[in-house]
């Protein structure tokens, strides 16, 4: 089923998708999502225990755990095979059906997709600010790969970068 408006906004965060990926070369920080494994590779998790049913503020899911190279760290689609799964979840978001909530893996104040990434990107691409999320914890230690030296780049500037491109988008 065709829908244009539907259609626009996939193209729309796609476009986000490139704009992100060329900041990410100019200024030298990564636009990729964080990866859960990456975590387990460099920690020890002493501890998991789900935590149920939580709303979670979408700015604070940065990381996946084995899609990382379908969306960039806004979640905006980077891979054209995820493209109908995409705008299958934005039709039924605009009809209004409810969705199921996303499975979600919490270390510290991040949070790691398992299970709903399209689900991520849609209400991202709508502007939804939180998403209900079943969410599982990792009490892990050692450093986490994001803390390490060198990973975050000079994230003052992209902030400003990125704020004023979202302005004039």
């Amino acid at each position: 089923m065709f829908d244009q408006a539907t259609d626009e906004l996939y193209a729309y965060a796609c476009e986000r998708a490139r704009w992100s990926a060329l900041l990410s070369v100019l200024t030298g920080h990564s636009c990729r999502l964080l990866a859960l494994n990456e975590v387990s590779a460099t920690c020890t998790v002493r501890a998991q225990y789900d935590a149920g049913m939580h709303v979670v503020p979408i700015d604070q899911i940065r990381g996946s755990k084995d899609r990382c190279a379908d969306f960039d760290r806004d979640f905006n689609p980077l891979q054209e095979h995820g493209r109908e799964r995409w705008l299958c979840i934005a039709r039924a978001r605009k009809r209004g059906k409810a969705l199921p909530p996303v499975e979600l893996v919490q270390i510290g104040e991040i949070y790691f997709v398992r299970d709903g990434h399209h689900r991520i990107s849609v209400a991202r691409a709508l502007g939804q600010r939180t998403i209900k999320a079943r969410v599982v914890v990792w009490q892990v230690s050692g450093r986490l790969p994001w803390e390490m030296e060198g990973q975050t780049g000079p994230r003052g500037l992209w902030m400003a970068i990125k704020m004023r491109l979202s302005a004039s988008l």
